[in-house]
């Protein structure tokens, strides 16, 4: 009989934020956070204490997902930061770092509650207003017949992640890959509503990040004994396909959780294996030119079918089913019981035999508007291909949220510098007024707002790394490190002058409205997704708002 325990009552904290070890575990999270920002943020190793997976990462999706928090408020945070990358692909870091430090801010500053939490929704609600309005100094439009802002795009992604490990021409290469896989994934002659393409990626191992490409089509591994010789016998395309998603094994054992009644005499994986062939004698009398399998194909039935010039591939995967749906236009069959009917058959235009680095794969190209491709990426280790790999489906979605809505935010962090300038003026200038109507001292609104633009500024601080002053003009609000070999702006879009007044982040100087930029020939080099820093903002200072509100965490430790 099991011992009886005396149920623990439930352990209670009272004001989490006045706790200095909730504290320190918030600004510790920040620190982890903050120097893991931007293209030269410091790479974190992640592994537990008996061996096993050493990741190493700087993206907030890797870092929050294996990292095991126990202060509850920080989970929030967490999973609220997770949660937002895997809908924008984007900005985790920069929600983070501006949520942990909004919450520092206010705690520093000695505000209420209430006041701050009136304060910042007032404030987030003038930042969306500015960002989507006209007259944005720090938004410049995404031009889809030029490809250079897709790529500028991408690379500023490709860029903050350096556990990539990428040189500038292979920055520069990767970037331009992706900026084609989007292309690809579009529907060309589409009317009406659509759907994306897919982009499936391949990882070669071993090969240099030179010897990526992407490809038109779905690339799968060559089916053992083909040649050159069997595809050129086939001729000239469109060619009929086939695809089973049940196994054609012909082991019994696959036939399912189910009960079979055997009869005396019966051999049933005989019995089976003429079923099978029953099926190959059909898919070739209706000359399928493809017969494809998400999972084992019986070698007796594959040579048959090659015996007859059909094209056999299995083990296709689960993952490329979707795909090679989309591409061939055919239905997966999931019986090997019954007949095929005419319209589960499917059509390629061409097969093709591509040699990619290391690796030989078969090419099959859609006979329609399919908009499927394939993204090969080739790295010097497993680790940064992986890391490669997660930051380049990343981008790819990033550039998709363009179609959406046509804009990118200056990256660097001048949207940062500048968005903060521009509240601070807006804000200061009419205090008391908002003041009044939030039901507010006007001391508590001018604090709110100090430390609401303080935090933003803090991010665009968080970029840098190795020591160098942070600072900010007084003209256009970009931000700027002081560089021998560089005379812009850390976007590019602002060029430096003698008359050009600077001063150091976050420190004081007058309040000013910044100088938007017009009749100008420069573009940005650095973009940030707009839709992505636009809610990782908003969703930024409700948590921060939501977690200032906690008065008690109750935690039950049964």
């Amino acid at each position: 009989m099991s011992r009886i325990c005396k149920k623990k009552p439930a352990v209670c904290t009272d004001e989490p934020l006045s706790n200095s070890n909730i504290c320190q575990k918030m600004a510790l999270l920040r620190n982890i956070l903050s120097t893991a920002y931007g293209p030269t943020g410091r790479l974190k190793q992640i592994h537990n204490n008996v061996g096993g997976h050493v990741l190493t990462t700087s993206t907030s999706t890797a870092l929050l997902k294996r990292v095991d928090m126990s202060e509850p408020l920080l989970k929030m945070i967490s999973t609220a930061v997770q949660h937002h990358t895997a809908c924008y692909s984007d900005c985790g870091l920069f929600m983070g770092i501006f949520t942990l430090r909004l919450i520092e801010n206010t705690q520093n500053n000695g505000l209420r509650t209430a006041a701050a939490a009136k304060v910042y929704k007032h404030l987030v609600e003038e930042c969306n207003m500015y960002l989507k309005g006209d007259s944005c100094g720090c938004k410049v439009p995404v031009d889809f017949s030029n490809s250079g802002s897709l790529i500028a795009l991408a690379r500023s992604m490709i860029a903050s992640k350096p556990a990539c490990m990428l040189n500038s021409r292979e920055t520069k290469h990767i970037s331009s890959l992706i900026a084609q896989a989007f292309l690809y994934s579009i529907h060309c002659n589409s009317s009406g509503v659509s759907c994306f393409g897919r982009t499936v990626t391949i990882g070669i191992e071993g090969q240099s990040v030179s010897d990526s490409s992407v490809f038109p089509g779905l690339l799968v591994d060559v089916p053992e004994m083909l040649q050159h010789a069997d595809l050129e016998r086939l001729g000239s395309g469109p060619f009929k396909v086939v695809l089973f998603s049940v196994s054609l094994s012909g082991d019994i054992s696959e036939v399912g959780d189910v009960t079979l009644e055997i009869h005396r005499g019966v051999d049933p994986e005989r019995d089976l294996l003429q079923q099978l062939l029953k099926l190959g004698e059909q898919v070739v009398m209706d000359k399928v030119n493809l017969f494809a399998c998400q999972k084992v194909i019986h070698p007796i039935l594959q040579h048959y079918l090659r015996k007859h010039g059909v094209v056999v591939i299995e083990r296709l995967g689960l993952a490329l089913m979707e795909p090679f749906v989309q591409l061939t236009g055919a239905q997966a069959i999931a019986s090997l019981c019954s007949s095929v009917p005419v319209e589960a058959y499917g059509m390629v235009k061409e097969f093709c035999l591509q040699s990619c680095g290391s690796r030989e794969l078969l090419q099959l190209l859609p006979s329609k508007d399919a908009a499927v491709s394939t993204m090969v990426l080739c790295h010097r280790n497993e680790t940064m291909l992986e890391e490669l790999k997660m930051t380049c489906k990343r981008a790819e979605h990033v550039l998709r949220l363009t179609l959406r809505e046509p804009y990118a935010l200056l990256g660097g962090g001048c949207t940062e510098t500048l968005l903060a300038t521009h509240i601070t003026h807006m804000n200061c200038s009419k205090a008391s007024t908002i003041a009044q109507a939030l039901c507010i001292s006007h001391s508590e609104f001018i604090m709110a707002v100090k430390a609401f633009c303080s935090s933003l500024q803090s991010v665009a601080l968080s970029l840098e790394h190795d020591g160098q002053d942070c600072l900010i003009d007084l003209t256009y609000a970009h931000r700027w490190v002081p560089d021998i070999y560089s005379k812009t702006c850390s976007c590019g879009l602002v060029e430096d002058r003698s008359n050009l007044e600077k001063t150091p982040l976050n420190t004081a100087y007058h309040t000013f409205s910044p100088v938007s930029l017009e009749n100008t020939d420069s573009h940005p080099k650095i973009l940030d997704s707009f839709s992505a820093k636009l809610n990782a903002l908003n969703v930024a200072v409700e948590m921060a708002n939501f977690v200032l509100d906690v008065k008690y965490i109750i935690k039950d430790i049964n």
